[in-house]
């Protein structure tokens, strides 16, 4: 048997115990991702992830933050030293749309990556994203000379992006719907379906103003709300 797949036992409990690289290794047979997979996903080389699988290389934090958001655990259950037979998972196994503190925890445990995350646009069931400063693209920030005000008159349409950076596990997707207090002016926001599992980036959308009246919007505004659905399992490759 390979050193890495080996178990070391507790000399007080006298339970299993197993290396935290041999932990992954099981992770990942269990979401169906191989080492080339990972790679791809937290942006480090696949040499890495084999070292680490192998035991020859730690998890760093900023490693730990990427395969929480991978596999679904938080950053710190990743920084163990040591995993038993019987770990528990850092958040609950239920699929379904997270509530608040879900989303706060989620962020804190490094499972969602929100950049900036303000902690006041949190509702209920979502989180508030806002407006970008440009509603043209320089890679994926707003360009320095960009407008800070927008203004949307009747029948116009704005091609737009949020400010915050995201990134999702390929266990949750997101969906972005529109707030009531713009719809309520007649904005009408038109996004994607969703926002798919595994998915890293700021989140294009477009506004039309389907009112009598302009609208005047500023960068930083509050301009969609994005929800985040844990699924049931992580999807196959595609």
């Amino acid at each position: 048997m390979a050193a890495g797949n080996r178990g070391k036992t507790d000399p007080e409990t006298t339970s299993m115990r197993t290396a935290p690289g041999a932990h992954l290794r099981a992770e990942l047979r269990r979401l169906g991702l191989d080492q080339v997979a990972v790679s791809k996903a937290t942006g480090v080389s696949r040499q890495s992830v084999n070292n680490i699988i192998n035991g020859r290389q730690a998890i760093s934090r900023a490693m730990a933050g990427k395969l929480g958001r991978l596999t679904g655990h938080g950053s710190d259950y990743w920084l163990r030293e040591w995993f038993g037979d019987n770990t528990a998972p850092v958040r609950a196994a239920i699929d379904g749309i997270l509530v608040n503190h879900q989303i706060a925890r989620a962020v804190r445990d490094g499972i969602i990556a929100i950049d900036p995350f303000i902690p006041r646009h949190l509702q209920a069931a979502s989180l508030e994203l806002t407006l970008a400063g440009a509603a043209s693209r320089k890679g994926t920030r707003a360009a320095p000379s960009a407008p800070r005000v927008f203004k949307l008159q009747p029948g116009s349409m704005l091609s737009a992006f949020t400010a915050e950076h995201v990134e999702l596990p390929l266990d949750h997707l997101g969906r972005l719907g529109g707030l009531s207090s713009l719809s309520a002016a007649g904005l009408v926001l038109a996004a994607p379906l969703q926002v798919a599992p595994g998915f890293k980036g700021t989140i294009s959308f477009a506004l039309f103003n389907a009112g009598p009246n302009a609208v005047q919007l500023r960068a930083g505004d509050p301009v969609a709300a994005l929800e985040f659905v844990r699924l049931a399992a992580t999807p196959e490759a595609t």
